[in-house]
């Protein structure tokens, strides 16, 4: 049986999930699909009646889209199939494990008449924490002969060394009672903090036989897995790259995965990067529009003047219908220094301050009505996303209470503290800073993200991480709008394209086959520049790009099976063509290595020659499995598309020289063979044999002279393949190195 089957019955209509689903209230439809979701994560945890458990699973989900929703019921569905203790690593910052509390105590009902049936502990010690595990944990297993409750113990830790090892030490003591009791570790964000920073240094330190480092926070998690016999380490991230990416043996590499599906309303990546909407909501901010310590704007920019134009109607509209929205909200991340995060926060004050002030003018007012006609331009754009929206003149007459209304406020707090806002305080929020991007803090109801900053790093997951504009906003997609930087701009549509293979790639695993059998290779646009931070990968990652070039098998000489095995591979592909096969047509005065026999061809042909052939090295094999699976993804959007194949010049004998068994694209190429009399030139050569805007498959059979270090020679019969990717369907991709 799969290792990542599930072994064991989950029950899904428990005391803890009615209760939890009478509190979230959400739609009939809504709700079974979490209560699926959830039972299949859980279905994938260790059995609760079995002795021992040591799994490690995958809860993918994308940003801002309910992940915490996710984990509270897998809670909850945990309790009512006897799961006995659950840990919550909630993330990196006291105030994110105080929230996390807070809202498992709602969600939960925990404060409420069902407080028999949890016990809550935010960052246990002994001093404070041993008895009162230990005597949950003392009536759990006395069972039904206990007259108290038998509760389950929720654990909310913070992600960091000092506050796990405070945690371990109270179950090392406790070691005889956690004996046998089922675990559920939830990790809130598992790519963060926890991953194994010494990763890449340890590459070095095996090379000159040094003993492997680990880093704190990792060897904490590692220390706490060690002392649970009886535990399941369910990893919840949108941003999965570096767990993905870790060597399979890491004890925190996932060996199962459930893709996590958003809810309806959910708006991400796809509606504000893919067409049709990308036009209408993302905006590019010029770049002398971009204030910073190395260009410094006197005045706040007309980009931002817009972006507060779109924000301040946003709000009037909240006014107008009478949303039931608690917020609307806007967000100025301009960089990671604090003096410019001020400088920002006093344009927004002072545009604001004077906005209030030219509205109370009369509507004569010259300087009134030069606001009021940017505002009107505004509205207009709005309009063509909205032909429904209200009236300008509606706008206009709730527009001063809007702006007045709104609170100003500035997020730039050490690394180490969270912000705070009481979003009940107030409707409108501006929120000026760089913390407000922080994992796992929600901007309420963000309409407006502003962010004139450079793509940094450009690291894939960390680009991801940034994207608090996306959430549940499909009632008021019409007047959200996303203010970046052209390279950043790139970059998230870039990201868009990643995200989607890499949900591809793995959702033949959901909830299924082991994630041991994934092979780590996703597309990665140029855009983007790293996949994860490097520390915590272990292996190279290798980079490809195929589009608009050849690709060619560099390496000709292998041993005589390898050889009889491609040349097997080329004749079933040739047979298998038949009568498709036709001469090229070309000049009359072309020799016979410049005629060739060319044949249409399903793309899905060319992708089993691909699969089938033995190269001869390990650097074509790696290049040509990638080149296989870009094809196959192509061929997966297109299942009907054609390609071209042509057998070079096969009535005669094509002598090559090669030189240590391999052979450069320029020797395995012929040139061309212009005309004399500088007309039609009789042959492009060989490089022109394609169709450009099909894939095309070129099938080279060799006479090859291989000349040796020693220089010595040795003369044999071999072939190559050469394959044209037509721009269109290029892509970039990046791969584990000896995955």
């Amino acid at each position: 049986m799969d290792a990542s089957t599930p072994t064991w019955t989950v029950k899904q209509d428990g005391s803890q999930v009615e209760l939890l689903k009478h509190q979230l209230k959400l739609p009939a439809d809504a709700t079974d699909k979490l209560i699926k979701d959830t039972a299949e994560i859980l279905g994938l945890c260790g059995s609760p009646s079995a002795p021992t458990s040591a799994e490690t699973g995958l809860a993918l989900g994308y940003v801002q889209s309910g992940k915490t929703m996710s984990f509270t019921t897998l809670i909850a569905m945990a309790r009512d199939n006897g799961y006995q203790v659950i840990i919550v690593l909630a993330g990196t910052q006291n105030a994110l494990v105080d929230q996390s509390v807070k809202r498992l105590k709602k969600d939960l009902q925990i404060d409420d008449d069902n407080s028999r049936e949890w016990r809550i502990l935010p960052n246990p010690d002994v001093t404070n924490s041993l008895d009162n595990i230990g005597s949950t944990l003392k009536e759990y297993k006395r069972g039904s002969g206990s007259r108290l409750k038998q509760r389950t113990t929720i654990v909310a830790v913070t992600k960091n060394r000092t506050q796990l090892d405070k945690l371990i030490e109270v179950i090392e003591q406790l070691r005889d009672e956690f004996e046998g009791v089922p675990t559920l570790i939830v990790d809130d964000e598992a790519d963060q903090a926890g991953m194994n920073t010494e990763n890449k240094k340890n590459r070095d330190r095996d090379a000159k036989g040094l003993t492997r480092k680990k880093s704190p926070v990792y060897a904490q998690l590692l220390r706490l897995k060690n002392a649970l016999p009886h535990h399941t380490y369910v990893q919840y991230t949108a941003t999965p790259q570096a767990l993905l990416f870790i060597e399979r043996q890491d004890d925190l590499s996932p060996n199962f995965i459930k893709l996590l599906t958003p809810g309806v309303g959910y708006t991400g990546g796809k509606e504000f990067f893919t067409p049709p909407m990308f036009d209408k909501l993302v905006y590019p901010i010029a770049d002398d529009e971009v204030h910073s310590r190395d260009h410094h704007l006197a005045s706040p920019p007309n980009s931002l003047r817009e972006a507060l134009c779109v924000f301040f109607l946003g709000a009037a509209d909240y006014l107008i219908t009478g949303a039931t929205d608690r917020n609307r909200s806007m967000m100025v991340h301009p960089s990671q220094y604090k003096a410019i995060h001020l400088d920002y926060y006093n344009w927004v004050n002072t545009l604001k301050a004077t906005w209030e002030r030219l509205l109370e003018k009369p509507a004569d007012d010259v300087d009134r009505q030069q606001l009021v006609e940017e505002f009107r331009k505004v509205h207009s754009q709005l309009l063509d996303v909205n032909p429904k929206l209200a009236a300008f003149e509606e706008h206009l007459d709730a527009l001063h209470e809007a702006i007045s209304a709104t609170q100003v406020k500035l997020l730039n707090t050490s690394p180490n503290s969270a912000p705070s806002i009481e979003w009940k305080s107030n409707e409108f929020f501006i929120l000026v800073g760089g913390q407000v991007l922080s994992r796992g803090f929600t901007v309420e109801g963000l309409t407006v993200t502003y962010m004139p900053r450079s793509i940094g790093t450009g690291t894939a997951d960390t680009m991801q991480q940034w994207a608090r504009f996306f959430g549940y906003k499909q009632r008021y997609l019409h007047l959200c709008r996303i203010y970046l930087t052209e390279d950043v701009i790139e970059a998230y549509v870039g990201y868009v394209r990643h995200e989607i293979d890499m949900r591809s790639r793995l959702k033949a695993y959901d909830a299924g086959r082991t994630l041991n059998q994934y092979e780590r290779v996703v597309e990665l646009p140029v855009s983007l520049r790293h996949l994860t931070r490097g520390t915590v990968i272990y292996d190279e990652l290798e980079r490809y790009r195929f589009g608009g070039a050849w690709i060619t098998t560099l390496t000709v000489q292998g041993t005589k099976f390898e050889i009889e095995q491609s040349q097997a591979a080329v004749q079933d592909f040739i047979k298998k063509q038949g009568a498709n096969w036709h001469n090229d047509p070309g000049h009359k005065l072309r020799t016979a290595t410049q005629r060739h026999l060319k044949a249409e061809v399903p793309l899905a042909d060319i992708a089993q020659l691909l699969r089938s052939y033995k190269y001869f090295s390990t650097d074509d094999t790696h290049t040509f499995d990638l080149l296989a699976n870009s094809l196959e993804r192509y061929i997966s959007a297109n299942a009907d598309a054609k390609g071209a194949a042509y057998q070079m010049s096969p009535s005669v004998e094509r002598k090559r020289t090669a030189r240590d068994g391999k052979l450069g694209q320029g020797p395995l190429f012929q040139g061309s063979n212009p005309a004399k009399d500088g007309g039609e030139d009789v042959y492009k050569g060989d490089r022109s044999i394609k169709e450009n805007s099909r894939f095309t498959v070129q099938i080279h059979q060799l006479k090859v002279i291989n000349k040796d270090q020693d220089g010595s020679s040795t003369e044999f019969d071999t072939l190559a393949l050469a394959v044209w990717v037509p721009l269109e369907a290029g892509v970039e991709m990046v791969k584990l190195a000896n995955d």
